[in-house]
């Protein structure tokens, strides 16, 4: 397995860590993504050093189940789908794991740059890539011949710079078009999103009306709305089937790089050192989740409370209704690039090579006080720690260029 598990793995606490359980230094270069299976008991993680490695959320401590090892170029996205990983990389290819031996079970060839992101719908997977193109695979590899080139059925061609963010809409076949399989949104560097039949192939309709490239993209299923958002700060809304521009929420002061949609709200993060909430219904502003002192490049929701990566270095754990600083999670010595969560733990990774591991639970027992407290003594130590701060500054500007 490359990977074997241990006792010990990492387990450092200290001071001005109060809610470290865990900190893992197996990678060998800085953490680059980080997904959860659908169960959440599988968490993966891709690094600069070429390798992806599985994670048990489950065990405690947490515990490598394998080194996924073969790619030429560094990781750059990462996927669970039934019993296996996907993997992306700055070598071109896509490579497919088996989760249970850590096993290599197919090579995807045909993109000639840089892949971005990975999505598996069903028995077809998508990629985007700095080629400009967006690719759909077949998952499995056995319905074909011997030539895994033959897994791509379809390149989706028309960006004219990379393409990044990448989400599927599943459509009623009697929705009036040949839209079986479902609508692909893309995001490009071109400045446009542009929308795609996933069973014949053609551009449906194109999102103009940003100045700079589309970081993130969401869907609003409730009310067939698509959002948008880059490095212009704008958040702009869209009916998804008419290509109608709706409405553009103003507020943040630099490029966003997160978006979520949850219910009746969207979330964002972004280089103003900001996360916000809006209520989709109004397009209005309702929570300023501050204290950042660098990009928010990561949001998670989870039983209504907003966690942040930031490249500050810390992670933040909010109320998400009232926007209050529950709790930050503080010792990493580099950006924190991505996080998850799971019932009583939160993960993170960091460009300084680590995975930690953070306890969630006790928070609904702590007073306001005792919160506040805490929240001033951590401004204190982000103050004293400016050096490491800056060192963030650093390396996190190069990796949202494109």
């Amino acid at each position: 397995m490359g990977c074997q598990p241990t006792k010990d793995q990492g387990v450092k606490k200290a001071k001005k860590q109060p809610h470290l359980l865990q900190e893992i230094r197996d990678h060998k270069g800085g953490i680059n993504c980080m997904v959860l299976s659908d169960d959440g008991s599988l968490l993966v993680t891709g690094s600069d050093d070429k390798t992806c490695r599985m994670w048990s959320t489950l065990s405690d401590p947490t515990e490598c189940l394998g080194m996924l090892e073969g790619h030429e170029g560094y990781i750059t996205c990462c996927a669970v789908h039934e019993q296996c990983v996907l993997t992306g990389s700055s070598d071109a290819t896509i490579r497919k794991w088996f989760i249970a031996t850590a096993e290599c079970i197919g090579v995807y060839a045909g993109h000639a740059a840089r892949i971005s992101r990975l999505l598996c719908v069903g028995q077809l997977f998508f990629s985007t890539s700095t080629d400009h193109t967006i690719r759909a695979w077949m998952f499995d590899l056995r319905e074909i011949s011997d030539d895994q080139g033959e897994a791509c059925i379809k390149v989706f061609q028309g960006h004219t710079k990379g393409t990044y963010p990448l989400i599927h809409v599943p459509m009623d076949e009697n929705a009036g078009l040949d839209l079986g399989a479902g609508v692909l949104v893309s995001g490009s560097a071109d400045c446009t999103a542009r929308s795609w039949s996933v069973d014949s192939g053609l551009c449906l309709k194109i999102f103009r009306g940003h100045t700079a490239p589309l970081n993130c993209l969401d869907y609003d299923d409730m009310k067939g709305v698509l959002y948008t958002a880059g490095g212009d700060g704008l958040i702009r809304s869209w009916n998804l089937m008419t290509g109608e521009a709706m409405r553009i929420l103003r507020g943040h002061e630099g490029p966003i790089f997160c978006l979520m949609v949850n219910k009746r709200m969207l979330y964002s993060g972004s280089s103003d050192r900001s996360a916000r909430s809006w209520v989709l219904e109004f397009g209005e502003c309702t929570r300023v989740y501050s204290g950042h002192r660098h990009t928010v490049s990561s949001l998670r929701l989870f039983e209504g409370m907003l966690y942040t990566g930031c490249g500050d270095t810390i992670a933040r754990m909010y109320e998400a209704k009232s926007g209050t600083l529950k709790r930050s999670f503080k010792g990493h010595e580099n950006a924190i690039v991505c996080v998850e969560v799971v019932p009583g733990k939160v993960f993170t990774g960091s460009y300084d090579g680590s995975i930690r591991v953070w306890n969630t639970t006790g928070v609904k027992d702590e007073t306001v006080f005792g919160t506040e407290m805490n929240d001033r003594d951590n401004d204190e130590d982000i103050e004293e720690d400016s050096e490491d701060v800056q060192k963030a500054v650093k390396s996190l500007d190069p990796y949202l260029t494109y």
